[in-house]
């Protein structure tokens, strides 16, 4: 049977077709406090799954702590500053996240737990930065004033822009529409009327639902259905309206209207400032789509764009953030250095990337020459404390082999006389 070597601990893997659900809403999957911490500073994914056709309960069993320690040691590569594949950002170590909330839990006062934020700064994203950085502000001048408090207190122009720019894309999609069938052109229009009386409400029970719109929209225009290209039109505009991750105005509308009660508003807003850069894992291939739980299709994302792709595939997250090109080359490049550094196996990088440039089609595939020209990387001393690269070692074997053949040779020359 073959096994699955996590250092330092080993598990038989079974049971193939288990898989894991990616990762959505709930962060905690990820944090796997039950594990102690593994010895070794040395991450090896290596070994294969081998099928069985009836595992027993006992099989199940290894299976899942085998899983349990990939995805524990996946996760502790963000303790050396990985950006995320996708948007860049430096992503939050878990266990980091762990002592924050802890902190922040422990306190009500608006001052420690701003300066508890503060600490972990530069894992904010630009949003969540924006946000901090008016509260910060605020709190220099009235110190007494709760976080959501002050979102509420820029919730009135926060939100004119909100529905400023929310009225100037659904205009531009009641336009476009005209250029559809009757039928679909009317749906529209309804579902657009339905829409302004939501925005233009206050009340928290008619708040409008961004992803709702667009599912609505989808559905009428049977997009997945169609190649009209008026109905794509429709769906890229309709992406446009802001967003509580990449506005700031539309995070404060979001998190001021929401129904927090207590002293513990304040903990929840801090915590979601934070849980949008949490280092969680991410299926190369989405589990609904029949991808696996194995070391080449798992990688680190952050929460933001983990809970964003929801199930979509490599090729349509892309097409949402162009920037990742460039984003998944700086992830590679950094992994690169953690293999360079004896903290990461070589295997896993390569495979790793062989998923990534297989589910884009070939656009995701990052330059690993420099793990192939290792020659002045892997070095060992000699008995008399020399140190040599591989080349050299390799070239002292061959001097080796050939000085012991004509010793050979001139021996049993010798011998001949």
């Amino acid at each position: 049977m073959k096994i699955f070597a996590v250092n330092p601990i080993k598990f038989n893997i079974l049971q193939p077709k288990k898989q894991i659900e990616n990762n959505h809403s709930d962060y905690s999957q990820n944090r796997l406090s039950v594990l102690s911490p593994l010895t070794k500073d040395t991450f090896s994914f290596c070994g294969k799954i081998p099928s069985i056709v009836t595992p027993t309960m006992e099989d199940l069993v290894n299976r899942t702590k085998a899983v349990d320690v990939l995805r524990f040691n996946i996760l502790r590569l963000a303790k050396y500053d990985i950006p995320c594949p996708c948007c860049g950002h430096i992503m939050l170590p878990v266990d980091k996240f762990n002592e924050f909330e802890e902190k922040i839990l422990s306190t009500t006062d608006p001052t420690e737990i701003l300066r508890h934020i503060k600490s972990l700064k530069r894992y904010l994203h630009p949003v969540e930065s924006k946000i901090f950085s008016m509260m910060e502000s605020k709190n220099h001048d009235h110190p007494d004033m709760s976080l959501l408090e002050m979102l509420r207190e820029k919730l009135p122009k926060a939100e004119k822009k909100i529905i400023h720019e929310q009225s100037s894309i659904l205009t531009n999609i009641g336009i476009m529409s005209r250029d559809l069938p009757p039928e679909k052109s009317t749906a529209i229009k309804d579902l657009i009327n339905e829409t302004y009386t939501r925005i233009f409400d206050n009340r928290e029970t008619s708040r409008f639902g961004r992803r709702v719109f667009i599912g609505k929209l989808q559905a009428i225009l049977d997009i997945n259905n169609t190649q009209d290209k008026t109905a794509q039109k429709i769906i890229a505009e309709a992406a446009k309206l802001p967003m509580a991750y990449n506005n700031p105005d539309a995070f404060i509308v979001k998190y001021a209207k929401r129904n927090y009660h207590g002293a513990n508003a304040d903990q929840k807003i801090a915590l979601r400032m934070l849980s949008n850069s949490l280092a969680t894992i991410e299926h190369i291939k989405p589990s609904k789509l029949n991808g696996e739980t194995r070391p080449e299709n798992l990688a680190l994302e952050c929460a933001c764009d983990n809970n964003r792709r929801n199930h979509e595939s490599v090729l349509t997250q892309i097409l949402q953030n162009p920037s990742m090109i460039i984003n998944y080359n700086r992830y590679m490049t950094r992994l690169v250095e953690l293999h360079k550094q004896g903290k990461l196996e070589k295997s896993y990088i390569a495979q790793t990337n062989r998923t990534y440039s297989s589910a884009s089609a070939g656009i995701l595939d990052a330059d690993l020459s420099a793990l192939r020209n290792e020659t002045t990387q892997k070095t060992k001393k000699t008995d008399s404390g020399i140190t040599l690269t591989r080349d050299e070692r390799r070239k002292l074997r061959h001097a080796k082999a050939k000085l012991i053949k004509s010793r050979k040779a001139v021996k049993k020359r010798n011998n001949k006389y």
